[in-house]
């Protein structure tokens, strides 16, 4: 490329020294307010998990006595009114009940990856900060590196003592990136183990619910009724020894 193309085309490495004269802090900006999202959704998303947290082996406990002794309304009733994932997972199971267990299994796959769409939103937004903030403040302490040898360009008999504060002040963008991204980082990956703890919850007493199903439509065995044939009566004729 000559250098008449160069002064009527399009020069990336200036297009970029533009975008960078505007300088880090907007980077910085931009961290603070995707750190106060992680923040909001943090908070929403523990208290969902904190107010639908019920006790699972009273659960199920209580689910089998009331299928044993065949109150299966009030069961539905019951669990209904839930609000938890394994109760509203029990509820569209029970819903079904007299359909059998094959339709009961088929509504509980259904009903779980409802039950996980619910509990999982958002999440991905928290995973989505803790891995690439590190690299946005990593753009503007680039960004402040430049800005920091072009100020050395400008003042070549400068030292540390014109690079060094822009330089230090670049850092800083970086910092921030590792201060939004950890924390949302283990937000993540805590509310994950939560929600693999309700799904093993809700499976075990769907697997409690398909038991006790299955117990109660095992068809009976009839009793064998007595030969009263005459020929089981005859005795074997003798079988003549060898000659």
């Amino acid at each position: 490329m000559n250098a008449t193309e160069v002064e009527h085309g399009v020069s990336l490495i200036q297009t970029f020294s533009r975008l960078a004269g505007l300088g880090a802090e907007w980077v910085m900006w931009l961290l603070i307010t995707m750190g106060f999202v992680c923040a909001v959704i943090v908070f929403e998303r523990l208290a969902l998990f904190t107010t639908t947290r019920i006790d699972v082996t009273t659960t199920a406990r209580k689910l089998v006595r009331l299928l044993s002794t065949g109150r299966l309304d009030e069961a539905r009733a019951l669990f209904r009114a839930g609000k938890a994932l394994e109760e509203r997972v029990l509820a569209d199971a029970l819903s079904l009940y007299e359909e059998g267990p094959d339709a009961v299994e088929e509504v509980l796959q259904a009903s779980m990856i409802r039950e996980r769409q619910r509990y999982e939103r958002y999440l991905g937004y928290l995973g989505t900060v803790g891995s690439n903030g590190p690299f946005i403040g990593l753009l503007g302490t680039v960004i402040g590196v430049i800005l920091a040898f072009a100020e050395l360009g400008r003042n070549p008999k400068g030292g540390l003592e014109v690079v060094g504060p822009g330089i230090s002040e670049a850092l800083v963008a970086t910092a921030v990136g590792l201060l939004v991204a950890i924390p949302a980082l283990v937000a993540f990956n805590t509310l994950k183990a939560m929600l693999k703890k309700r799904v093993s919850n809700a499976e075990f007493l769907c697997r409690m619910l398909v038991a006790q199903l299955k117990r109660k439509r095992l068809p009976e065995l009839p009793e064998a009724e007595p030969s009263t044939d005459s020929s089981s009566l005859v005795a074997p004729e003798p079988v003549p020894a060898a000659e």
